[in-house]
């Protein structure tokens, strides 16, 4: 490509002739200027030349114009801090407890990370409002609060496995893991309102983890795979021991906690 220079020499008087010459211009053919025969077209000329000149000044700017960067983009969330991910049955998940309220949770999380929800218990029975903590990479808490004002958390539920207790227990531990540390327990049968949940623990573990509610799942694959086992330990009318063989065919998992208060006071069902 031509430099500038090359493009805009000196301008150098034109010969005489027949028609009066204004001047030329060593340059590409399409910037030459025309001669004029007549004052009007002369004057015509000299417009076109004008404005071929600043169109010419503005894509040649253009072009030894050097590349911005682009900006990084803000981001308006904070870092978050460090998270104590203990479970205290009954006491505290992390850092909320019993006293935690909404505002506190802002304090804590940010309030970039809240968002409000909906929570229904079994067959309907409590509707409450729910705060959801979003901590990034699918990992979440929710708060549930005992009313709407959202001083007082009635339970909080834990999807994440990061949160775990001080013996290991934590959403993705496997059954036999829960069995090594609870001892003998029974599961409520799969798929209804109350199913998959773990109960019947000896009065030590139960004192233990007081307030402390475990769900198990089945994983998905193994419950193809053993359509028998998994219609067995299904259903309102049976509650498998943990020791059941056909637990282990279906890779039983948690795939819940809950942890709520002792000291508060359920909320009233619906009538």
């Amino acid at each position: 490509m031509p430099t500038p220079n090359e493009l805009f020499r000196k301008p150098v008087v034109g010969a005489s002739c027949e028609r009066e010459s204004i001047f030329t211009w060593e340059q590409p053919d399409f910037m030459r200027l025309f001669y004029k025969s007549e004052l009007g077209t002369a004057r015509s000329s000299i417009a076109i030349v004008a404005i071929s000149l600043l169109c010419w000044g503005a894509i040649n700017d253009r072009l030894l114009a050097k590349p911005t960067s682009p900006q990084p983009k803000t981001s308006t969330s904070q870092p978050l801090p460090a998270l104590d991910t203990l479970i205290v049955p009954g006491k505290r998940v992390g850092a909320i407890t019993a006293k935690s309220t909404f505002a506190d949770l802002v304090k804590i999380y940010g309030k970039q990370r809240l968002s409000s929800k909906k929570f229904y218990g079994a067959e309907g029975q409590v509707e409450l409002p729910a705060t959801l903590i979003k901590l990034g990479n699918n990992r979440s808490l929710t708060v549930v609060w005992k009313n709407a004002k959202k001083l007082t958390p009635f339970q909080v539920i834990i999807d994440d496995p990061t949160w775990k207790t001080a013996e290991g227990i934590g959403v993705s531990a496997s059954l036999s893991k829960l069995r090594q540390i609870l001892g003998e327990f029974k599961i409520t049968g799969l798929g209804w309102d109350y199913g998959n949940q773990v109960i019947n623990l000896s009065p030590a573990m139960q004192a233990k983890y007081n307030g402390m509610g475990i769900t198990v799942d089945a994983d998905r694959a193994a419950a193809k795979k053993f359509p028998a086992d998994f219609r067995a330990v299904s259903g309102d009318s049976v509650t498998p021991a943990a020791s059941d063989p056909r637990w282990k065919s279906l890779k039983m998992r948690v795939s819940r906690l809950s942890v709520s208060f002792p000291e508060i006071r359920s909320p009233k069902t619906r009538t």
